[in-house]
């Protein structure tokens, strides 16, 4: 029968580290002296000990206990120690629970062929307390530590969920509906830098935004909430796009970081005419009814929040259209998308597919050839689209 006797019983090794709490600690060992063994210096720690007498207990144990650390026996008839801890790493996946090993053999083959089964440590036999003690309080650490990292990730998740509910207000809160607009963002985080707004004024003048702030996440969408509240407030009072660009520079150089800014593009449309500033977003394409395009419109402002003074220099473009046009907008994002070869999607690939699809479809083709493009692989960044047909 084997028996794992103990060494090193000093008294200073049993005084350990302050511990947050005690450990549930889980004993795997199919002889009776082993586990009890093993199971006295846990309890003589101040830790729980619960048995299992092989690797089908110790699942089980597992699944009714949940424990804080395994103490698991190598050598075992029928499920052995290594087939037990791959089969609890895969149950635990999605939290850390340490898996430390206990054998009698110590070569290096033998360690390797348990950690890479998934356990995080190797005791030999016989146990040396004083080496048991300083493990199981390395555990405790490590597990303190992983609970405090979890209250702060659920900590951040509600201040992340606060923050999208109030993004998302300022937004959807007062984008209009209209049919001659369709757009989308796909973010590549929580928070997208990217926004998309529509606006009506009194007098039924369509205003339309496109906007891109530096990088992306939290600190990207808190740069576009001061260009929401000026898009917004200015469109209701049916002023021009020239006027608009001015105050959302003034108000980003004041209240945003120096090396942040918001790219942008912004449409006006109003008794057949087209009013647009572009600053910083690739260029907006004018289709006709065929899908060719018409003209391009090149940003020729620096983005919003960059230049004190650059937003007035360059007053917004105008021009006519004829029923059945179409504006683009996008952000760079789309362009710049790269599939798992590293290939871009390209100004060329846009075209090709807005030019390939009737105008009510042009939209959705384009997000689903970025899909194909794509084939699983994740944009780098945030992506913006908007169609809006001139009626």
């Amino acid at each position: 029968m084997r028996s794992p006797a103990v060494v090193g019983e000093g008294g200073a090794a049993g005084d350990a580290a302050p511990r947050a709490r005690p450990l549930t600690v889980l004993v795997v060992d199919d002889t009776l002296i082993g586990r009890a063994t093993v199971s006295a210096l846990v309890r003589r720690l101040g830790h729980r000990s619960i048995e299992a007498m092989d690797g089908a207990g110790a699942i089980q144990a597992f699944r009714t206990c949940r424990p804080d650390v395994v103490l698991m026996d190598v050598v075992m008839p029928g499920m052995d120690g290594l087939a037990a801890t791959r089969e609890l790493r895969r149950l635990c996946a999605d939290s850390w629970m340490p898996i430390l090993l206990l054998s009698a053999r110590a070569d290096d083959a033998d360690m390797i062929a348990g950690l890479e089964a998934g356990a995080d440590d190797y005791l030999t036999k016989p146990i040396n307390f004083s080496i048991l003690t300083a493990k199981l309080a390395t555990c405790a650490r490590q597990i303190a530590m992983q609970a405090s990292m979890a209250n702060y990730r659920a900590e951040q998740e509600e201040e992340i969920e606060f923050a999208r509910h109030v993004i998302e207000r300022q937004i959807q809160g007062q984008t209009v509906d209209d049919p001659r607009v369709r757009y989308s963002v796909t973010a590549t985080a929580q928070f997208s830098g990217d926004i998309v707004a529509v606006s009506r004024s009194p007098s039924g003048a369509l205003y339309a935004l496109l906007a891109d702030a530096t990088g992306h996440g939290l600190a990207a969408a808190i740069s576009v909430l001061p260009v929401l509240q000026v898009f917004f407030g200015m469109s209701r009072k049916n002023l021009s796009l020239g006027l608009m660009a001015s105050e959302i520079n003034r108000h980003l150089m004041a209240t945003i970081p120096v090396g942040r800014f918001v790219a942008a593009a912004m449409v006006r449309l109003d008794a057949g005419e087209a009013e647009l500033w572009v600053g910083g977003t690739p260029d907006v394409l004018w289709l006709d009814r065929s899908g060719l395009v018409n003209d391009r419109f090149p940003s020729i402002n620096l983005p919003l929040g960059i230049d004190a003074d650059d937003a007035t220099n360059t007053p917004p473009r105008r021009f006519r259209w004829t029923p059945g046009d179409q504006l683009v907008l996008c952000s760079d994002g789309l362009a710049e998308a790269r599939n798992l070869r590293g290939e871009p999607f390209g100004a060329a690939r846009l075209e090709k597919v807005l030019h390939d699809n009737p105008p009510a479809q042009r939209h959705d083709a384009v997000r689903e050839a970025l899909g194909v493009h794509l084939d699983g692989a994740l944009a780098h960044d945030d992506v913006s689209l908007m169609v809006i047909d001139l009626d």
